[in-house]
C-alpha cells in the first residue's frame, strides 16, 4: 500500500512539471513569436554575405518587414528593406549583400536586422560582428617637371601630394631639404594628421639663396615618414633649373669635390702669414685657376712669399699654361721628369695625337728657382731639352727618345745627354722596362770629352704554381751627370698565395753609391743591403698577423770623423739580423682598432766586433678620432745612430709616443692637434706639439690656423714655436674644357606666315621658354637666348611645355665660332578631353577617382608626343601641333572594379583650334550574385 501511495505521488509531481513546462513554453511564444538566426559566408575582402533565416512560431501567419539598420557602416548592395510573410510554424530565408567600402574604418564593426510587423512596429533586433582588418596604403606625388625660377625675387614652391589609401588614421611627417640653401634653414619639417582615404596638397616655400641662383640647377629632397616611430614610405627629389637668357656652358665632375680649408692649389687661392719665434715671419700667396677660352683653356698657378728679412720676394712653382686638346704651352716655372735634373724658369710646350699614343715635348729652362731672381736668364745655369714618345698613352708598350743639352756651372762643364727608353709585354704574363743613356760631356780644365753611360732594367711577371716576380738593377758611370751618379743597384721581389688568407713574400736589394766628379773631389760613399722575409699567419678571430725575417747591410768612410783621429779608418761596416711579428686587431663596429710589432735580433758590432743586441716593439691605437702611439728600441738599427751612441759612449736607445685627434665640432668647424715626445741618447728629449684648425665660413671660402712647438737641446735649450694664419677662396667647381667651344645664339620667333624665315610680319617671340642641351632659357624682348663656351658638338633643342605656339625638337652641331639657329614658332591647336563613370544598381560600388588618370598621345611615327594627366574634375587639356594623332587612356591608373572599352582614339589637330574629344566611358563592373536555392522536404 505504502508502494502504491509513493507511485501515485510521483506521477502527480511529474504531471505538475510537464504542465509548468508547457505554461513557461507557451508564454515564450507569446513574449517571441518569431525567430532570427543569421548565417554569415564572407565573400571576399569587400563583400559580406549574409543569409537570414526567419522562423514564425505562432499559430497564425506573420506578416511584417525585415531591414539592415541604417547606422550600420555597411552597405547593402540590394534593397536594404524587404517585405516577409511566414506561414504558422514555418520560416522563410532571406539574402542580403553587403559591401565594406575601401574608406571604412578598421576594427569591430556592428550589423543590425530589425523585424518589424505588419503595423511597423519592432518585433526582434538582431546583432552580428565583423572584424575589418587594418590596412595600410599611404603613398605620395610630386611633379615629374622640374620647376623653373624665372624671377629671382620669387619664391620656389614645392609641392607634394598625399593620398592614405589605407583605412587608418595616418600621422606623416614631410621633410624637405634643400642642401646649401643659405640664410634660411635647410631643413623644413611638416605634420599632419590624414584620415582613411584622404589625399591632401603639401606645399614648400622658400627663397633660393644666390648661391643657388648663380648655379644651374639644384635640388630639393623629401623625405616622407608615418606614424610616431617615423617610418619611411618614400622619397623623391625634386630638380629646380635656373632660367637665363644668357648663360655659359659648365662642365661639372661630380667625382670632384673641393673640400674647404686650404683649398686646391690648381683652383683656389690662399693668403697666409706666419710667424717664426719672435723674429722671423712670412707673408705668402699660393694657387691658381682656370679661364675657359674659344679655344682651350689657361691655367694660372703660383707662388709667392717674403720674409721680413729679404728684399725680393720669392716667386716659385708659378707657371701659365694653355692647353688646347692635348697640347699644352707654358711658361714660367717649369719642370721635366728625366734622368738629369730639369727644374727652373723657362718654358716648354707638348704636342700630342688626340689620342696622346704620339708625343712631342721641348723646352728650355734656366735653372734659376726663383722667377724674379736678379740673375738674367740663361746666363750660367741652364738646360735645352727634346722628348719624343711612341704609345705615350700605353703603360705596358711604347718607347722615348730624349736629348738634354745643359750648361752646368757647378760641374764647369757642358753635357750633352741622350736617352732611349723601351718597354714591351713578353708573352701574357711578363713585362719589361729598359733605358739607356749616354753623356758626351766637355770640361773647362780637361781638354778632351768625356763619355759617360747608364742603364736601368725593370721587369715583373709570373711563373707557374702562383709565383709573382718582380725585379730591377741598375748602373751608372761615376761621372755620369744624372742624379743617381755613380750608382749600382738591384731589387728582386718574390710572393706566393699559400691559401685564401696566408701568403709569403721576400725581397732582397743592393745599392751601391760612389760619385765622381772632374771638378771637385767627392769622397762621399755609401753601401747597403737588405733581404726580407714575411710569412702572413691564419686569421685568429678578429686578429691578423704575420711573421717575418730582416737582414740589413750598411757600410760608409763617411763616419770615421766622427770618432777620435785613429780610432776607425776606412770603411765602417753594420750588418744586423732581426726576427719580428706584428698583428692588427679591430673591433666588429670599427671604432677600436689596435696594431703592434715585436722584433728582436743582433749585429757585429763596427768597431769593437762581437755582436751587439737590437730590439724594438711599438703599439698603436685608435678609437674613433683618437689615435696613440709608442714605441720603444734598443740598440742602434743603422750606423748613424750607432755613432752617435758610440760619441756619448752610451748604448743607443730611443722611446717615441704621441697622442692625436682629429675631429668635426660642426660642418663649419674642424681641428686637429696632436702631442709628441721622443728621447734618445743624442738629442735627449724632444718634446712637441701641433694644433690645426678649419674655419668653413661658405662653400667657397675658409680661414684656417696652424701651429707648431717644438724644444730641443744642443749645447742650450731651444724653444721653436711658428704659428700660420690664412684664408682659401675655392673657385668654381667646374672643368676647364680642353677643346674648341662656340657661342650658340638662337633667335626665337612667331612664324605668322609659317615659311620657316625671319622675314615682315613675324615678331621676335620675348618670354618664351626653352631647352638646350637639358639646360633652361627664357628668350629676351628681342627673342634671343645666349648659350657661351659650348664644346663642338651635337645638342638637342627643344621647347619646355606646351602652348600656343610650339617648335619642333631639334638636333644642333657647333663647329664653328658661332653657331646660329633660328626657332620659329607655329600655332598649336588644343585638345581637351573628359572622363565619366558608369553604373547601375547591379555595379560594384566603388569610389569614383578623377584625378591622376593618364593618358599617352602619340604621333603617326609611333613617338610618344605627350602625357597628360586629368585633373580634379576628371578633364585635361594640352596643346599640340598640326597633325594627326592617337591618345590612349593608361588602364592602370583605373580604379579597381572599372574598365574602359573604348580606350584609344584617333584625332586631328588644326593650328589655333580646339579639338574636343567624347568623353572616355569607365564602366564599372558588375557585382557577382551567389543565388542560394531551398527546397522543401518531401
Amino acid at each position: 500500500m505504502f508502494r502504491n501511495r509513493k507511485k501515485l505521488c510521483f506521477t502527480g509531481l511529474l504531471l505538475i512539471s510537464l504542465y509548468t513546462f508547457h505554461g513557461i513554453k507557451a508564454q515564450s511564444v507569446a513574449e517571441e513569436p518569431v525567430g532570427l538566426e543569421i548565417r554569415e559566408s564572407s565573400v571576399n575582402a569587400q563583400v559580406i554575405s549574409h543569409i537570414l533565416k526567419i522562423t514564425n512560431r505562432s499559430e497564425q501567419i506573420f506578416t511584417g518587414t525585415v531591414l539592415l539598420d541604417p547606422l550600420s557602416e555597411l552597405r547593402s548592395l540590394s534593397q536594404g528593406e524587404r517585405e516577409i510573410s511566414v506561414a504558422q510554424n514555418d520560416s522563410v530565408f532571406v539574402a542580403y549583400r553587403l559591401i565594406a567600402a575601401k574608406d571604412i574604418g578598421a576594427g569591430r564593426k556592428a550589423i543590425r536586422y530589425i523585424i518589424l510587423n505588419e503595423k511597423k512596429e519592432r518585433v526582434l533586433a538582431r546583432e552580428t560582428y565583423i572584424d575589418i582588418e587594418e590596412r595600410e596604403q599611404i603613398f605620395f606625388m610630386t611633379d615629374d617637371a622640374p620647376l623653373m625660377i624665372t624671377r629671382p625675387e620669387d619664391s620656389v614652391r614645392v609641392h607634394v601630394t598625399v593620398n592614405n589609401s589605407g583605412n587608418t588614421y595616418q600621422e606623416v611627417t614631410l621633410v624637405f631639404n634643400v642642401p646649401n640653401l643659405r640664410e634660411a634653414p635647410a631643413f623644413t619639417e611638416m605634420k599632419i594628421t590624414m584620415a582613411p582615404m584622404e589625399q591632401k596638397r603639401f606645399i614648400h616655400s622658400f627663397i633660393p639663396s644666390g648661391n643657388l641662383l648663380s648655379s644651374g640647377q639644384f635640388s630639393v629632397h623629401i623625405t616622407a615618414m608615418k606614424g610616431r616611430e617615423k617610418t619611411i614610405f618614400g622619397s623623391k627629389t625634386v630638380t629646380v633649373q635656373n632660367v637665363f637668357t644668357d648663360r655659359k656652358y659648365i662642365d661639372t665632375n661630380p667625382a670632384r669635390n673641393l673640400y674647404p680649408g686650404q683649398g686646391l692649389a690648381d683652383n683656389s687661392v690662399t693668403l697666409s702669414y706666419r710667424q717664426y719665434n719672435a723674429t722671423s715671419n712670412m707673408l705668402q700667396l699660393q694657387g691658381g685657376g682656370y679661364m675657359n677660352l674659344p679655344a682651350g683653356y689657361l691655367h694660372l698657378k703660383g707662388n709667392i712669399y717674403k720674409y721680413n728679412s729679404g728684399h725680393t720676394p720669392m716667386i716659385t712653382n708659378t707657371s701659365l699654361m694653355y692647353k688646347l686638346e692635348e697640347n699644352e704651352f707654358t711658361i714660367g716655372n717649369v719642370s721635366e721628369q728625366t734622368e738629369l735634373p730639369l727644374f727652373g724658369r723657362g718654358a716648354k710646350a707638348i704636342l700630342s695625337t688626340a689620342d696622346r699614343r704620339k708625343t712631342l715635348t721641348f723646352g728650355a729652362v734656366d735653372q734659376n728657382f726663383n722667377l724674379i731672381g736678379s740673375q738674367p736668364w740663361f746666363t750660367e745655369y741652364y738646360s735645352f731639352y727634346i722628348q719624343g714618345a711612341l704609345g705615350a698613352n700605353n703603360s705596358d708598350r711604347g718607347m722615348e727618345a730624349t736629348y738634354i743639352y745643359q750648361k752646368n756651372p757647378y760641374e764647369k762643364a757642358i753635357y750633352n745627354v741622350g736617352g732611349l727608353q723601351w718597354r714591351s709585354l713578353l708573352g701574357k704574363n711578363w713585362s719589361i722596362h729598359m733605358e739607356t743613356h749616354g753623356a758626351l760631356s766637355s770640361y773647362e780644365n780637361i781638354p778632351d770629352s768625356k763619355f759617360s753611360g747608364a742603364a736601368e732594367l725593370r721587369y715583373r711577371g709570373n711563373l707557374p704554381f702562383g709565383i709573382a716576380l718582380d725585379g730591377s738593377g741598375y748602373y751608372s758611370d761615376g761621372y755620369f751627370p744624372g742624379s743617381r751618379k755613380g750608382t749600382l743597384s738591384f731589387t728582386q721581389g718574390v710572393n706566393k698565395r699559400l691559401s685564401e688568407n696566408t701568403y709569403i713574400s721576400g725581397s732582397i736589394g743592393y745599392n751601391r753609391t760612389a760619385p765622381k766628379s772632374y771638378a771637385y773631389t767627392y769622397t762621399y760613399r755609401s753601401e747597403n743591403s737588405y733581404g726580407n722575409i714575411m710569412l702572413s699567419l691564419p686569421k685568429l678571430g678578429r686578429v691578423t698577423s704575420s711573421l717575418y725575417y730582416r737582414h740589413q747591410g750598411e757600410s760608409s768612410p763617411s763616419y770615421t770623423s766622427w770618432l777620435d783621429e785613429g780610432t776607425v779608418s776606412g770603411n765602417v761596416r753594420m750588418v744586423s739580423h732581426r726576427m719580428g711579428w706584428q698583428g692588427r686587431w679591430q673591433s666588429p663596429n670599427a671604432r677600436h682598432s689596435l696594431f703592434g710589432t715585436l722584433e728582436a735580433g743582433f749585429f757585429a758590432d763596427p768597431l769593437e766586433g762581437g755582436r751587439s743586441g737590437q730590439a724594438k716593439t711599438t703599439l698603436n691605437y685608435s678609437f674613433r678620432e683618437v689615435m696613440i702611439d709608442a714605441s720603444y728600441q734598443k740598440g742602434a738599427y743603422y750606423l748613424y745612430e750607432y755613432m752617435m751612441a758610440k760619441q756619448q759612449h752610451k748604448e743607443f736607445n730611443r722611446f717615441t709616443s704621441s697622442v692625436s685627434i682629429n675631429k668635426n665640432i660642426s660642418k663649419k668647424l674642424s681641428f686637429s692637434s696632436g702631442i709628441n715626445f721622443s728621447h734618445d741618447v743624442y738629442q735627449g728629449s724632444v718634446p712637441s706639439a701641433n694644433l690645426t684648425a678649419n674655419f668653413f665660413a661658405k662653400d667657397n671660402m675658409a680661414f684656417f690656423m696652424n701651429a707648431y712647438w717644438y724644444r730641443y737641446t744642443f749645447i742650450n735649450s731651444s724653444n721653436m714655436f711658428n704659428v700660420q694664419v690664412g684664408v682659401t677662396w675655392n673657385f668654381s667647381k667646374s672643368q676647364p674644357m680642353k677643346g674648341r667651344k662656340s657661342k650658340v645664339v638662337a633667335q626665337v620667333y612667331y612664324d605668322h606666315n609659317a615659311n620657316n624665315r625671319y622675314d615682315d610680319g613675324d615678331e621676335p617671340a620675348g618670354g618664351y621658354l626653352l631647352n638646350i642641351d637639358n639646360k633652361a632659357f627664357i628668350s629676351d624682348e628681342e627673342g634671343k637666348v645666349r648659350y657661351s663656351l659650348v664644346p663642338y658638338g651635337e645638342y638637342i633643342v627643344k621647347p619646355i611645355q606646351t602652348g600656343r605656339w610650339f617648335f619642333d625638337r631639334k638636333k644642333i652641331t657647333a663647329k664653328s665660332a658661332r653657331t646660329v639657329i633660328n626657332i620659329s614658332l607655329k600655332q598649336s591647336g588644343t585638345l581637351q578631353g573628359s572622363v565619366g563613370y558608369i553604373s547601375d544598381e547591379n555595379s560594384v560600388e566603388i569610389l569614383p577617382r578623377y584625378e591622376g588618370l593618364r593618358f599617352i598621345v602619340i604621333n603617326t611615327d609611333g613617338t610618344v608626343v605627350q602625357t597628360v594627366v586629368t585633373d580634379a574634375d576628371g578633364k585635361f587639356t594640352t596643346f599640340l601641333p598640326m597633325g594627326t594623332y592617337t591618345i590612349t587612356f593608361d588602364t592602370k591608373t583605373l580604379p579597381e572594379h572599372s574598365e574602359c572599352k573604348d580606350y584609344t582614339r584617333t584625332f586631328t589637330i588644326e593650328a589655333g583650334k580646339t579639338t574636343v574629344l567624347d568623353p572616355f566611358e569607365i564602366e564599372v563592373k558588375e557585382r557577382k550574385i551567389n543565388i542560394k536555392r531551398f527546397f522543401a522536404s518531401d
